[in-house]
């Protein structure tokens, strides 16, 4: 048990020794979605998210972000989501960097509620596959500003459960989610 503690221990240094940035963001998540020939009225999202980003090369990164969202789909309940990404610099002139990507993200929000009938519990869960575009500029020794334009397919999934009975629908459509931020830079 020792041994797997220390191995654990050096593993865990080693890969933090190697990682490229940490950073801090804001973003507003917009999601249009249509089920049934009728369109879905959601309201848009504010979230907050901390990244971990990885150089794999000098113009290559993957990016590993989780946010939360006090308000996701307007249901006044704190959302979570989570986003894998790969980055690629286009360009890199003096202290800017123009970058895209491609990724996977997932929200999901869901609430809890006891009635006379048992208790009942409805959760909204989006996966969507994600194209990016942003612009990060070096503003200090170690420290970035960031834009991005996000956007792509997204697909949700409403359920509601209660005793052993589940209903659940899904939708299709799109979202739009401008983030702006810094990074700071570990090695």
């Amino acid at each position: 048990m020792k041994n797997y503690l220390i191995a654990t221990a050096l593993l865990s240094a080693a890969s933090l020794a190697a990682a490229d940035s940490l950073g801090l963001s804001g973003s507003y998540t917009k999601g249009f979605y249509r089920a049934d020939g009728e369109s879905l009225d959601f309201d848009g999202a504010f979230g907050v998210g901390l990244s971990y980003t990885y150089d794999l090369d000098s113009v290559s990164a993957v990016r590993t972000q989780l946010e939360l969202f006090p308000n996701l789909y307007g249901s006044d309940k704190l959302g979570f989501g989570g986003e894998f990404t790969y980055l690629r610099s286009v360009t890199s002139t003096g202290g800017a960097d123009v970058y895209v990507g491609g990724g996977l993200g997932l929200n999901t929000v869901s609430a809890s509620g006891a009635t006379d009938a048992g208790r009942i519990t409805a959760r909204l869960t989006t996966i969507s596959p994600t194209l990016l575009a942003g612009v990060r500029y070096a503003v200090a020794p170690g420290f970035s500003g960031f834009f991005e334009l996000a956007g792509g397919p997204s697909f949700l999934r409403a359920s509601v459960s209660g005793g052993s009975a589940t209903v659940s629908d899904t939708a299709t459509g799109a979202f739009l989610k401008p983030s702006i931020g810094f990074t700071y830079t570990i090695r």
